[in-house]
């Protein structure tokens, strides 16, 4: 009997992920991609594997926020304002998701996907000897006013409840963790239970297993059309020929709703953009990693360099840069961290990915209901670093029949249909 043959569009971590626990378990993987496999939304992220993250994108209080947030064109969040049908309805759909009833029914879901996800992320590198900078020694949440912090205190207690580490910290606390980083601040958190890695240096080896065990994948191969008869889908047409299998995952990040569309489902998703840079040579090089809490700005000491990464712009799919965005990270770096000054970000290379956003804050995981063979991944927000192998690891048991590990209403495919 012949294998089963899965075809996966999308070749980010959960497109990747998705394939190796298929490989795993015998069946025939071929993935399609529209880039060149070297810089998706997976390279350029923040490379936090994060279970502290139980809080929803859409949280009581983001609107008035955002709203606020929009005057300024060098805040954290965006919206650009579009006579756009998709962005309307989505609108529509994350106001009614932030309530705090809401945010709370999603945490129990988030707490088993991310510890879950950790773990397999490390039975990876381990079994296929992946180096990637991968450190277990927590991340610092940088506050510079009392207000601020009294919110990740909050934070503090609600993982604490989940037997995760978590510790609130004074300003001399950090101070002796981080002895050489100045830090304009009041105090901080530290959530031992997160890790980091080098996302780009994962990636990399990441395929290379994945292409030696067998695994084909077609770069820079556009869809053009799904072609399904009845409640199967038969082929994905591209621009390199037919691709055929027993089974699809769509598996696209910000770019699934198009392809959903082909099949006409409506998929509520937006692409968040964040953008990113790697100063090599650091004026000093912190131990942990940390969020600048006011600022929204991630920084992650690397294997080849000091990454930062901030802002969510929800702008469509484009990834052209807004300077003014990156003026923004940069001012709120020195904000927060004076011994950075304006001429150490002269050469940076800005990097933009785009984060897809579902209403709720929740991905979307599983089979749909419309169609037998169609499986879907994505939404995952500014945790789809975090809960890649995850995602692929379920999407995998749904695919050969096993029962899956974990499963929740909340992560359907079609729970907005």
């Amino acid at each position: 009997m012949s294998a089963k043959k899965v075809v996966i569009v999308g070749a980010g971590i959960v497109g990747l992920s998705t394939a190796y626990y298929l490989h795993k378990k015998g069946v025939e993987v071929t993935i399609i991609d529209n880039t060149d496999g070297t810089d998706n939304c997976s390279f350029g992220n923040a490379g936090y594997v994060a279970p502290s993250h139980l809080i929803t994108l859409s949280s009581p209080g983001i609107i008035s926020q955002g709203i606020k947030w929009m005057m300024n064109p060098e805040s954290p969040f965006y919206v650009k304002p579009r006579l756009n049908l998709d962005l309307m309805k989505w609108g529509w759909l994350f106001k009614k998701a932030a309530t705090a009833a809401r945010v709370k029914a999603a945490v129990p879901v988030l707490y088993e996907l991310t510890v879950r996800s950790q773990k397999l992320y490390e039975e990876i590198m381990g079994e296929e000897n992946i180096n990637a900078g991968y450190k277990k020694q927590g991340l610092l949440m940088i506050c510079k006013t009392q207000e601020t912090l009294n919110h990740e205190i909050e934070l503090v207690e609600l993982v604490n409840k989940y037997g995760l580490e978590a510790d609130v910290l004074t300003k001399e606390d950090i101070e002796r963790m981080e002895p050489d980083v100045e830090y304009e601040m009041t105090g901080g958190v530290h959530f031992g239970c997160d890790a980091w890695m080098t996302p780009n240096v994962f990636m990399r080896d990441f395929q290379t297993r994945l292409i030696a065990a067998g695994v084909k994948i077609h770069y820079n191969t556009n869809v053009e059309k799904i072609a399904y008869q009845g409640a199967s889908i038969d082929k994905i047409i591209t621009n390199k020929g037919e691709f055929k299998g027993d089974e699809y995952v769509l598996a696209a990040g910000s770019w699934t709703p198009e392809l959903m569309k082909h099949v006409n489902i409506d998929l509520p998703l937006q692409g968040g953009k964040g953008y990113s840079f790697t100063i090599p040579d650091p004026v000093v090089m912190p131990k942990l990693p940390s969020i600048l809490t006011e600022g929204k700005i991630a920084t992650t000491p690397m294997m080849h360099g000091l990454r930062f990464a901030g802002t969510m712009e929800i702008a469509g799919t484009q990834l052209d840069i807004n300077p003014r965005r990156v003026n923004g990270i940069i001012k709120a770096i020195k904000d927060f961290m004076p011994q950075f000054r304006e001429q150490d970000f002269s050469e940076i290379k800005e990097w933009a990915g785009l984060r897809p956003c579902t209403p709720d804050g929740l991905p979307y995981i599983g089979r749909t209901k419309k169609y037998d063979n169609l499986l879907v991944g994505t939404g995952h927000a500014m945790l789809g670093w975090t809960l890649g192998p995850i995602t692929g690891h379920l999407l995998a048991q749904e695919i050969t029949g096993q029962k899956p590990d974990y499963s929740s209403q909340l992560l359907e495919v079609e729970r907005y249909a």
